[in-house]
């Protein structure tokens, strides 16, 4: 089998209402799609969020097309180890995380797709195989113009309707006061669910994260996520013995170095490495056996059509993070034919060959807006 083509396009989505979080607020919502196409017929696919801002998905494209490509064309897709190293030597000089390592990424998660295609199981299975089904959990609760607690409390709601135990909202973009009552509302609801708290960085430092901590920590949440920005280790290091709040951090990390260090150090509880961002499938599993190291479980950022397979694959697998398509929070699912089985609080694992994402192929013409093939 040899690689033939790269394929890779542009979708932009607008959101029905736009939501916020600490520190920006969005309106759409760009990807980046990746195809492998071998001699044979078979094809791979990849995929990641752009950017928050307009257009960094067309760099990811750019990306894949005149630095990727030329390294794959020609070659032996099950060899995918090998082309990581290419790639990421290729464009060291570019990128060793953010955009480049994105590009890199789709173009993985399109490589293992084809395997577990061409040898006719499902990707989980391909990993290793730990288990057939996956806890899950609804991820919302942002900030809106409109949104306060009534609107929350619905929300809530109509996750819990959906069977959805355990849920995460947003802190950090708003004052203490108005944070602590969105906290004790959740908590409220879920009963014996569990509450996760994602901050995205809101805070400079130790010194502006611990009076919030201080007044979170009574509501007993399941973790705290990205209270720093993430090149600030030290203040992850600082944090951590001083917090009644496990810390869950790692979603725009890249490769397995910085994971290393952040782990070593003692700076985190529960790591949340994004394939669509740490450099795909092939680097994941490298950072999830890292993790498993320290007795450490991986809880991915978004994807959960990917992430399923990934937290099946592995020991040390805890959740899955999932927006309900009704919210329009992320909408990817707008991009697929067929959805996840979800029920009992667990996503069921397709058994098609690959990660088995199925898309729509008039919604993706819709909402593309580049295309290698229309170049």
């Amino acid at each position: 089998m040899k690689i033939v083509e790269i394929r890779s396009a542009v979708a932009v989505i607008p959101l029905r209402m736009p939501v916020a979080w600490s520190n920006v607020a969005v309106t759409e919502r760009e990807y980046i799609l990746v195809w492998v196409i071998a001699d044979d017929g078979q094809t791979g696919f990849g995929y990641g969020l752009g950017s928050r801002f307009a257009k960094g998905a067309a760099f990811l494209h750019q990306a894949v097309q005149d630095l990727l490509a030329p390294v794959l064309l020609g070659q032996d897709p099950f060899m995918s180890t090998a082309l990581w190293q290419a790639m990421y030597a290729r464009t060291l000089l570019l990128g060793r995380r953010g955009g480049v390592l994105k590009a890199i990424s789709a173009v993985d998660i399109a490589l293992w797709d084809l395997k577990a295609k061409a040898v006719g199981q499902p990707l989980y299975k391909l990993l290793g195989g730990h288990r057939a089904a996956v806890p899950v959990y609804a991820s919302g609760g942002y900030y809106g113009p409109d949104k306060g607690l009534p609107e929350l409390a619905a929300e809530i709601e109509r996750y819990r309707a959906r069977g959805f135990a355990d849920v995460k909202i947003k802190v950090g973009g708003a004052t203490l006061a108005v944070d602590e009552a969105r906290i004790a509302l959740a908590r409220d609801i879920v009963g014996e669910g569990r509450v996760a708290l994602d901050a995205n960085n809101a805070w400079a430092n130790l010194a502006a994260a611990l009076p919030a901590v201080r007044r979170f920590e009574k509501f007993e949440p399941w973790w705290l996520e990205e209270p720093f920005p993430p090149d600030a280790i030290g203040a992850f290091v600082d944090l951590a013995p001083r917090c009644a709040i496990p810390l869950a951090t790692g979603e725009l990390e890249a490769t397995r170095w910085p994971f290393r260090d952040l782990i070593e150090r003692r700076g985190v509880h529960i790591v949340q490495a994004d394939a669509t961002v740490c450099g795909g499938v092939t680097e994941w599993l490298r950072i999830a056996h890292l993790a498993a190291g320290f007795d450490l479980p991986m809880a991915p950022h978004w994807a959960p059509d990917l992430h399923a397979h990934l937290v099946a694959a592995v020991e040390n697998g805890l959740t899955v993070e999932y927006f309900t398509p009704d919210e329009d929070i992320v909408n990817f699912p707008t991009l697929l034919a067929s959805h996840l089985d979800i029920s009992d609080g667990l996503i069921h694992l397709s058994q098609a060959p690959g990660h088995g994402i199925d898309l729509d192929a008039a919604a993706v013409a819709r909402y593309t807006v580049l295309d290698s093939r229309a170049a």
